[in-house]
């Protein structure tokens, strides 16, 4: 059994050594027991990142970057480079060691040989952007979760504050704390609480055997594991609330992370207000070097370096950087859109432009929160610097879910240059290339707050139809070449087609069941059912399958035969006897209706299925006979082979 705590060996003296300073020889950590104690948690390398992921404020960030990567340099050269005096300069190093020895010492080894485990579970995405002025936030944040007390943690806070990038950073700070795992939940692309405990699942790559329903086996999952869920981007889905409360009372050890808008206001819920980035008053402007120590400052300059390195703040630029970040709230996905356009403008007249995109609001629908409001205006703003084939393929684009292929954003949007206003799109930070799909093609990204403006901008086109019709003909044409596959050699590939095109898929789902465009979506799911019962998508189909059948209850025709046939299949799976009787009895008697001698013989096999379950063995026998008839007459050898061994 380890020790709960260990003698604290780091002082200032073999802090400094460790970092490499001017008259402190790193061989005094190679001394014990510092030696030892660095083995024990993977070597010094190991202790050096460790110290990097420490939560800590803008000024002490920047100077343990500064101590690590120029280890020689004079004390000058530190107090210079940030902008304080000689005196200051050392105020400011001790103040880090404190900390750093802080961390050093209460670092537990049992927790490292823990985090060896846990790394490994979970599916957090890696930052690409450093977190600038959030520390004192993530330290909050952790040490609220560490208390034994708080099961459930809610970020709210304005649209573009940063919740998401909190609770991932938290998340990774907390890995070695939760032995089963820290596992990111998007929802920003789901809309109906009936699907949440799918979503869970899905990411947390848990499948059911039938035996029970998803729910159970996600409750059996979590009891007596000790995991973190971040539920990330749940104010349209308020209502599952209550679900998330029923997983925290049958898994002890369970805690969740939530961002959104508003509370879920569920009993025993914590939460945390996201506050925006701290900015200076435009009319009491600080000296020129203190100006980078406020955040949103900070957060400006550096997202305009990485796509202007020569840019810096000066005397002649430091009132309209001021400016800007004071006009957006220092909202920090504001400041980045303003930021990304820098390099189109000097940023002395980026204010002017934005100024003139804050007055031109024309959104004055009461219902539509202030805060949105205030993130609307900037979307506003960089949307019109937009050339107009760059905003047509902009609002089109918001069709689609979270991710979306290039090959469909050419057949869906209907505009010339397709690659080439993408690209652009992506240089303005309006979309993103995220990765390789199935197919080898690369596939884009829009953040949801950025969709949400783009819906807008489509709705006020007038070509949402247009543009909604065309993304659901091409996800349903998609399941329609893919559905002869199945049992073939590339079966495989066509299902991580489909599982990786879920989102858009549930979008075309949608829009085709609110536009009572009831035979599209008995055609796709027809189609579309057998790949999602392999990806073991079973509560979300039957889900789908449900409404579809009970709003096109009047219809007569081969798509509605096929949905009934997977119906009865996913029913059955389910042990639903009386639901899956009904299913077989109604679609075989509509196929018998429309003569159609293929269906007829496979509903007849879900028919004698049923004949069996209810020991009806003479009528079972008689009704797969017949089916093997029909596919014998049909030359079918599949279904000859399904037939006889029923």
């Amino acid at each position: 059994m380890l020790p709960l705590s260990l003698p604290a060996i780091w002082d200032e003296e073999h802090i400094k050594a460790l970092l490499g300073l001017r008259r402190h020889p790193t061989r005094l950590v190679y001394a014990e027991p510092w030696r030892a104690w660095m083995e024990k948690r993977g070597g010094e390398k190991q202790v050096i990142e460790r110290l990097r992921s420490i939560p800590l404020a803008s000024s002490q960030k920047q100077l343990l970057d500064l101590l690590l990567t120029h280890p020689e340099a004079s004390t000058i050269f530190y107090a210079n480079k940030l902008h304080v005096a000689h005196s200051k300069y050392f105020v400011h190093l001790n103040g880090l060691l404190k900390i750093l020895a802080t961390e050093l010492n209460e670092w537990k080894v049992e927790q490292t040989r823990d985090s060896h485990t846990t790394s490994l579970l979970t599916n957090l995405p890696a930052p690409l952007t450093s977190l600038v002025g959030a520390e004192e936030s993530v330290a909050t944040i952790v040490g609220i979760l560490k208390r034994s007390d708080v099961r459930l943690l809610t970020l709210t806070g304005l649209g573009g504050v940063g919740k998401t990038r909190l609770a991932r950073t938290a998340g990774a700070c907390l890995r070695d704390n939760f032995r089963d795992g820290v596992f990111f939940i998007p929802l920003e692309a789901l809309n109906d609480p009936a699907f949440l405990a799918a979503q869970i699942a899905h990411f947390l790559n848990i499948e059911t055997d039938g035996t029970q329903s998803l729910l159970e086996t996600l409750k059996t999952y979590l009891r007596g594991r000790q995991i973190l869920l971040i539920l990330d981007n749940f104010e349209q889905l308020i209502p599952g609330g209550t679900l998330v409360a029923e997983l925290l009372e049958t898994a002890a050890e369970l805690k969740t992370l939530v961002t959104s808008r508003e509370a879920l206001n569920l009993y025993g819920e914590n939460r945390f207000d996201v506050p925006e980035l701290p900015h200076p008053d435009p009319d009491h402007l600080p000296p020129l070097e203190q100006l980078s120590a406020w955040p949103a400052i900070d957060l400006f300059i550096q997202r305009v370096q990485a796509r202007y390195p020569a840019f810096a703040l000066t005397d002649t630029n430091k009132e309209a950087v001021v400016g800007i970040c004071n006009r957006l709230d220092g909202l920090p996905l504001a400041i980045e859109l303003a930021a990304a356009q820098v390099k189109l403008l000097p940023s002395s007249q980026v204010l002017p432009r934005l100024e003139r995109g804050l007055k031109s609001l024309r959104d004055t629908s009461r219902d539509r929160p202030p805060h949105q409001k205030t993130l609307w205006d900037a979307f506003d703003w960089s949307h019109e610097l937009l050339s107009t084939s760059e905003q047509t393929i902009f609002r089109r684009l918001a069709v689609f879910g979270r991710e979306w292929s290039m090959e469909a954003a050419r057949t869906v949007c209907e505009t010339e240059d397709v690659d080439d206003l993408l690209e652009k799109l992506a240089d303005k930070s309006l979309v993103r290339f995220t990765s390789v799909g199935v197919d080898g093609a690369l596939r884009c990204q829009m953040i949801q707050a950025v969709r949400e403006y783009a819906l807008d901008r489509l709705s006020g086109s007038g070509e949402t139809e247009q543009i909604q019709r065309r993304h659901a003909e091409y996800y349903l044409n998609m399941v329609l070449e893919a559905e002869p596959h199945t049992g073939a050699s590339d079966q495989v590939y066509w299902m991580r087609r489909i599982e990786q095109e879920r989102e858009n898929l549930q979008n075309a789902l949608q829009w085709m069941l609110k536009q009572k465009e009831t035979e599209m979506a008995f055609a796709l799911l027809g189609a579309v059912w057998r790949y999602y019962n392999m990806l073991n998508i079973w509560d979300e189909t039957e889900t789908w399958m449900d409404r579809a059948l009970i709003q096109g209850a009047e219809l007569e025709s081969t798509a509605r035969m096929k949905t009934f046939w997977g119906a009865y299949w996913l029913a059955s799976r389910q042990n639903d006897r009386p639901k899956s009787w009904a299913l077989a009895e109604e679609g075989l008697r509509l196929a018998r209706t429309l003569e159609d001698r293929r269906l007829i013989g496979l509903l007849l096999q879900c028919m004698s299925n049923e004949l069996g379950h209810h020991h009806q063995y003479e009528e079972a026998l008689q009704t797969i006979e017949e089916s093997l008839s029909i596919f014998r007459e049909l030359g079918d050898q599949e279904e000859i082979a399904w037939a006889l061994g029923h």
